[in-house]
This record gives structure tokens, C-alpha cells and sequence, in this order.
């Protein structure tokens, strides 16, 4: 009894450790995408700023 009870705690601690390390990679992906995201948000700010980029003014009313 005692010998299933550590397999089943050896079970449970490896579907955990499997489980952390898939919620560790997937925050450090969507770290990496947001940085990527925002400088690419910065290049097309400045491209912007620098009249690389024409965009044309837009008044709904």
C-alpha cells in the first residue's frame, strides 16, 4: 500500500512539474511577442514622426 501511494505522488508531482514548466515557457513567449510588438510599434511611430509614413487625417463628423 505504501509503495502506491509514492507512485501516485511521484505521478502527481511529475504531471506538476510538466505543468509549471508549459505555464513558465508560455510567459516567457508572451514576454518575447510583447517586446517584439512594441518595437515594432516604436519603428512605425517614429517612421511615422518622420513623415516616412503618410498618413492622411481622418474626421469622421
Amino acid at each position: 500500500m505504501a509503495k502506491r501511494v509514492t507512485e501516485t505522488d511521484g505521478a502527481l508531482r511529475a504531471y506538476a512539474l510538466r505543468l509549471l514548466d508549459s505555464v513558465y515557457n508560455a510567459s516567457v513567449y508572451s514576454v518575447i511577442a510583447y517586446s517584439i510588438l512594441l518595437a515594432l510599434l516604436a519603428v512605425i511611430g517614429v517612421a511615422i514622426g518622420l513623415k516616412i509614413i503618410y498618413v492622411p487625417e481622418f474626421h469622421p463628423w
